[in-house]
């Protein structure tokens, strides 16, 4: 084959499918983007995604690491805790705002954004339930 005749890879789109791959590939991740971008300023409290998800503070921290690892969110705000210095407020990352477009353009394909609300609002009546049950 001769050099002229072989595809060129586009190395960025590869990436943008492996970044959606992963996000698409767990309902968790997928929800706290959406929250995000439908949220003011785009940003939340990690307390607040965790309630609106219906999971633990801890497993959200885990998928909003895992977000911030693949560039889609950032830490907007740390609150002091003695004299440690908590991660508190998380947002969409601002510096990455094309592949975010991209990413969510994707994901409208994928899914219906509507059922996807309805999916978050259900997870949450049901954690809300279970807290007031506990009490």
């Amino acid at each position: 084959m001769r050099e002229e005749d072989r595809a060129i890879i586009d190395v960025d789109s590869i990436e943008l499918n492996l970044t959606t791959s992963m996000v698409c590939s767990n309902f968790n991740r997928l929800c706290i983007l959406y929250l995000l971008k439908n949220s003011l300023n785009n940003e939340l409290q990690a307390e607040k995604i965790a309630t609106s998800l219906g999971i633990s503070h801890r497993t959200a921290l885990y998928h909003l690491d895992i977000l911030q690892d693949y560039d889609l969110v950032e830490v907007r705000e740390f609150k002091k805790k003695g004299s440690k210095l908590l991660r508190s407020v998380w947002g969409l990352n601002s510096v990455n705002r094309d592949n975010l477009k991209k990413i969510f353009l994707r994901i409208g394909r994928k899914f219906d954004t509507k059922s996807l609300e309805k999916e978050i609002t259900v997870s949450a009546k049901k954690q809300n339930s279970r807290i007031k049950n506990n009490n």
